[in-house]
């Protein structure tokens, strides 16, 4: 439709402007309003509204039927409204489409690869890692529904100084290492332990600090030597604690719902990363003081150092090598890649310019389809928190203080132990998601642990409780035997505020993409509908036996299925009940 009123005002201007077809804020004021009048006037004088008179009329000539009506508003808006015929068509489209209702062909044959979440074993998986992988999770999927094939792989630094760090600190706390019968939770507590020892150490104490700098070098070393070189016994401790991570990080995923199709590490972009470096010097990196960086001042940028003085690869280096890793290895197994998505936190643009630059002189087809995007940083009162320091939040204790307080709401409402469980595993993902994708990717989060978890307003368990509620009246319905799959023929039906929202989810869709991966566009949208949907439930008897009561629920089973669609796109499960 909004591409139909764009080529209907178009055919009636007496200039070629730009001029913005959109919904207007408040839907009293329309379905869709255009500003072509204000910008005729600012291009060639006169009177906006005037000018919006002249073109309503040959408008009014040219718009056939469907319209109900169209008028002007303020200082020279013309505003579009639909006619019933549109709304009622509207409800049957989303009714026949279901759960598919919103997708579109728009990147129909196109293969993305898209990278996020990120975290290094050894290490805790803060809050940081939760925001990259909702964020990625949500803009994968919003590639998916908008026809995109999409690969999803998570890197992982299991060689480094922070492993050589934690490594050291189990070498000096080798009483306290968990048996194997112990916990996951216990094994992954004490890694956090020791990785904060040894980086404490390594900032206090030189004697430490040399001996986990040895420890590093023989790390890179561990996938390419036989077992009998390891005179620094670091092989099995590595192995137990990079297992104890991974398998961490694995129950972690199942419970935000991503699954990758790859597992990159390090260990298999360090040494090619570091080939490819030394192999383009000096024609693209020069040697410094024994090291080898890149030069990015003449690129308008800064120098970063891609291997030591020790000899040894930076992140630079590696993110080279995976880059390459991706291009040559990932696409035999995947196809070809008209895309790269590298999702970070903003701390890292700077970075991962200089990254760019150097790679666009050596592979320019890796650089030129590689869009790397930046979110912001998860605040609290306390301030940002830092993986080195003690006073860490890490993404899993986040989650369960959030299921706490869902647990909490929810305790009184008649649920077995299992049945909670899961409720309030659901709706502890679905607030911690939903507080991240309602605004923009790029800006930081303060984050309400109250808001977070409300039933009412602006949140996903609101979401969530609104989906549960609308499934509730269709399972009634379905007893009561009421056909309202064919229910387009309300008796004096005037449209509502609710219907005009339905046929704007595929926009948003569409928007969600074409907007710069924009997943807020959709929460807005659903949070909308949300409370449009109880507000007419507020005040209407949906299963009155009344001769509209089919439309009624063909509007509530409309609702949940946008719902639905909406909150999987966002990576969020729905209950069964709440």
């Amino acid at each position: 439709m909004k591409e139909i009123i764009q080529q209907l005002i178009k055919e009636n201007l007496p200039d070629e402007v730009d001029f913005i077809v959109e919904h207007p804020t408040e839907l009293k004021h329309g379905d869709y309003s255009t500003n072509v009048a204000l910008v005729l006037a600012q291009k060639n004088g006169g009177n906006p509204r005037e000018i919006a008179e002249g073109l309503l009329k040959k408008i009014q000539q040219n718009s056939g039927k469907d319209f109900e009506k169209i008028e002007i508003a303020g200082p020279g808006f013309i505003n579009f409204f639909l006619n019933r015929d549109f709304f009622k068509k509207s409800v049957q489209q989303v009714l026949n489409g279901e759960i598919h209702y919103g997708r579109n062909k728009e990147l129909a044959g196109k293969n993305i690869i898209i990278e996020f979440t990120d975290p290094n074993p050894f290490k805790p998986l803060h809050i940081g890692h939760l925001m990259s992988n909702s964020i990625g999770e949500s803009v994968a999927r919003i590639l998916e529904w908008n026809g995109a094939t999409v690969t999803r792989v998570c890197y992982q630094g299991d060689v480094g100084l922070h492993v050589a760090k934690a490594l050291w600190g189990m070498k000096q706390n080798t009483a306290d290492v968990p048996k194997d019968s112990a916990t996951l939770a216990e094994k992954t507590e004490y890694l956090g332990k020791v990785y904060t020892f040894g980086a404490d150490k390594y900032d206090s104490d030189e004697k430490a600090k040399a001996e986990i700098n040895e420890i590093n070098k023989r790390v890179y070393n561990l996938f390419d030597e036989d077992e009998k070189n390891d005179d620094l016994n670091i092989r099995a401790a590595y192995k137990k604690g990079r297992e104890w991570s991974l398998m961490h990080f694995n129950q972690i995923y199942e419970k935000l719902g991503s699954t990758f199709a790859e597992l990159i590490f390090e260990h298999e972009t360090a040494k090619s990363g570091s080939e490819i470096v030394r192999e383009n010097v000096p024609a693209v990196f020069e040697l410094s003081d024994g090291a080898v960086v890149y030069r990015g001042e003449k690129d308008g940028l800064h120098t970063r150092v891609f291997i030591n003085s020790m000899g040894l690869p930076t992140y630079e280096s590696k993110d080279i090598g995976l880059a390459f890793y991706k291009e040559d290895v990932l696409q035999k197994k995947f196809g070809h890649f008209d895309a790269s998505v590298v999702i970070t936190a903003v701390e890292q643009r700077e970075y991962y310019k200089v990254v760019l630059a150097a790679l666009k002189k050596l592979r320019p087809e890796i650089a030129e389809k590689t869009l790397h995007i930046t979110h912001g940083l998860m605040r609290f009162a306390e301030g940002k928190m830092s993986s080195r320091l003690g006073n860490v939040i890490t993404g899993e204790s986040l989650l369960s203080e959030i299921e706490d307080l869902v647990l909490e709401k929810i305790k009184d409402r008649g649920f077995d132990l299992r049945e909670a469980d899961e409720i309030k595993e659901t709706v502890a993902v679905a607030a911690l998601k939903y507080s991240i994708l309602k605004q923009a990717i790029g800006r930081d989060i303060i984050f309400d642990r109250d808001a977070a978890v409300s039933f009412e307003g602006d949140s996903g368990p609101y979401l969530q409780y609104t989906y549960v509620r609308t499934k509730s009246i269709i399972d009634s319905a379905k007893e009561k035997k009421v056909k309202f799959v064919e229910a387009i023929e309300p008796t004096n039906w005037q449209t509502t505020d609710l219907e005009r929202l339905f046929y704007r989810f595929p926009e948003e869709v569409k928007n969600a993409y074409t907007g710069v991966l924009s997943p807020q566009n959709i929460t807005t949208l659903l949070t909308k509908i949300a409370g449009e949907f109880n507000s007419f439930y507020a005040k209407n008897k949906i299963l009155d036996d009344g001769p509209n009561e089919a439309y009624k629920v063909a509007l509530t089973k409309a609702v949940m299925h946008i719902i639905q669609n909406g909150l999987k796109i966002l990576g969020m499960k729905v209950p069964n009940r709440m």
